[in-house]
């Protein structure tokens, strides 16, 4: 039961973290979600690297949208990172509230597994919100064209750098040295920075649409 309860909340997590029109890929996304599910069982109980989930797991969804749904490479990285980045700045959000008001949850709980289905259905609510408004990442598309690393691409690929690094210290400077406010700040400042330069994205991929010029790694 406990088996089924994680793989099944670690799905609705996966699918909360996808941030490109995937209405065509149900399928694929489905099973992608299991599969990263059943790692994420594998990563949590079999191997009990818990602490390092959040250097290895970002990685392993940068793959998936690259061989899987043949997103550049980028474009991969960015929303593999920011989904990420996302995903656990709302989860610390929730935690942070919670332990102010003296609630403290168990991993493997019924009331752990309902903050994950709350905080899942929270991030995809804000993912199919931007999609909506066209606040970026419609640049995004499976089986586009390589994306150049020049103007503001580069700077999304350094963001993509610095937000990995700040995930893949996550677990050990907030659960493991106990900086949670330094944390929350810093992913905070990475998000809002990341949809900057994305919605920066936007508006150029906009300008070349209008001039019929669109190319999807435009300067």
């Amino acid at each position: 039961m406990n088996i089924f309860a994680f793989l099944t909340v670690s799905m609705w997590e996966w699918f909360a973290m996808y941030r490109f029109e995937i209405n065509q890929y149900i399928g694929q996304l489905a099973f992608t979600a299991f599969l990263l599910a059943l790692f994420s069982f594998m990563l949590f109980n079999v191997f009990e690297l818990k602490m390092f989930a959040t250097l290895i797991q970002p990685i392993v969804v940068f793959l998936f949208f690259w061989l899987m749904f043949k997103v550049p490479p980028l474009y991969s990285g960015l929303i593999a990172v920011n989904g990420y980045l996302a995903y656990c700045l709302v989860t610390s959000l929730l935690y942070f509230t919670a332990q102010r008001f003296g609630i403290a949850f168990t991993p493997a709980t019924p009331q752990c597994y309902a903050i994950q289905l709350v905080t899942g259905l929270m991030a995809l609510l804000i993912a199919r919100l931007f999609v909506k408004l066209r606040w970026g990442f419609s640049f995004v598309q499976a089986g586009g064209a390589a994306a150049g690393a020049a103007g503001t691409n580069a700077k999304l690929l350094l963001l993509v750098l610095v937000g990995y690094v700040s995930l893949a210290s996550f677990n050990f400077l907030y659960y493991g040295a106990g900086h949670t406010l330094l944390m929350m700040l810093t992913m905070i400042a990475a998000f809002v920075l990341f949809q900057y330069w994305a919605l920066k994205k936007e508006h150029e991929v906009a300008f070349w649409r209008r001039n019929k010029k669109f190319k999807i790694d435009a300067p």
